[in-house]
């Protein structure tokens, strides 16, 4: 028989689960956080002839995704790109990746795009069915196998790089922008990579179907998402032209906002750069 001294002990007996509650489920902003947090670099580098080639036909792969309306092919590919560095050996499930990608993405576009993109030679997929696990292709789809160091890539001399920086995904352009608005983030972004270059963009829109590929309408609809998002900055500068009625002509400057501006994308990569030199290894003990 249970005394009534023997019950209240068991009633105040110690639980150990107190406290031990469920957390919010990982969703969307979570997910992309987290993992660009272990990517740690705070950008990604991509080729610079991904978006326009040195020698005619200029227009490149960006093009194709663009004018065959691939928003979720192109948001991949900087993403496997982004992540690279832990994706080796630690692989993402399609579902992972589509809620990476946008609360609105579904595993079923996630693999149209992985399928694309292993078509047009941007990358191979390997792995199982529902984890795949990705071989990067060089950006500008010549098919040749990716390399993450420029100075021993002959093939990317001259080429360059340009900075995408994590904001893209952790602040939410990815999903505020779309197909033209994120065309023109990248075409500006490499226009613009080197503090040492052009601090601005200029190109009349009726050249972007020959520089870039796709169409005057389709670059004055993305210079309307990046201005209302506040991403873009700009000045019109009136310029002399004998052909003009007036003989004078608006030439538009336009130049990226932060956190995709030249100085500081410039400041990350010397950031980025200054981690990795710090991290020497030692040298082999020196004999007495």
């Amino acid at each position: 028989m249970t005394t009534s001294t023997e019950a209240a002990g068991q009633d105040a007996e110690f639980d150990p689960f107190a406290g031990i509650e469920d957390e919010p489920i990982s969703d969307t902003e979570h997910t992309r956080a987290t993992l660009l947090e272990q990517a740690r670099r705070g950008f990604v580098r991509i080729r610079k002839d991904f978006v326009q080639r040195e020698t005619k036909p200029r227009p490149s792969v960006l093009a194709e995704l663009v004018t065959g309306r691939k928003e979720v092919a192109l948001d991949l590919l900087l993403s496997v790109h982004a992540l690279q560095p832990i994706l080796p050996g630690s692989p993402l499930s399609v579902r992972t990746w589509a809620r990476l990608l946008g609360p609105e993405v579904t595993e079923r576009s996630v693999r149209g795009a992985m399928g694309f993109l292993q078509d047009r030679g941007l990358l191979d997929v390997q792995g199982r069915k529902g984890m795949p696990e990705f071989v990067l292709k060089r950006e500008n789809g010549d098919g040749e196998p990716w390399n993450p160091e420029p100075e021993e890539d002959p093939a990317a001399r001259g080429r360059g790089f340009f900075t995408l920086p994590f904001d893209y995904w952790t602040a939410g352009a990815i999903d505020a922008l779309s197909l033209p608005g994120k065309a023109m983030l990248l075409v500006i972004l490499r226009d613009t990579q080197d503090p040492k270059g052009k601090l601005t963009f200029v190109m009349a829109n009726e050249r972007a179907q020959e520089f870039y590929g796709f169409s005057e309408r389709t670059a004055e609809r993305g210079y309307l998402e990046l201005r209302r998002t506040g991403l873009l900055r700009e000045k019109v500068k009136l310029v002399p032209d004998a052909r003009h009625p007036l003989g004078r002509r608006e030439e538009w400057h336009r130049a990226l906002a932060y956190p995709y501006s030249t100085d500081h994308r410039e400041a990350l990569r010397k950031a980025a750069r200054a981690a990795r030199d710090a991290i020497v290894p030692a040298g082999p003990a020196s004999s007495a």
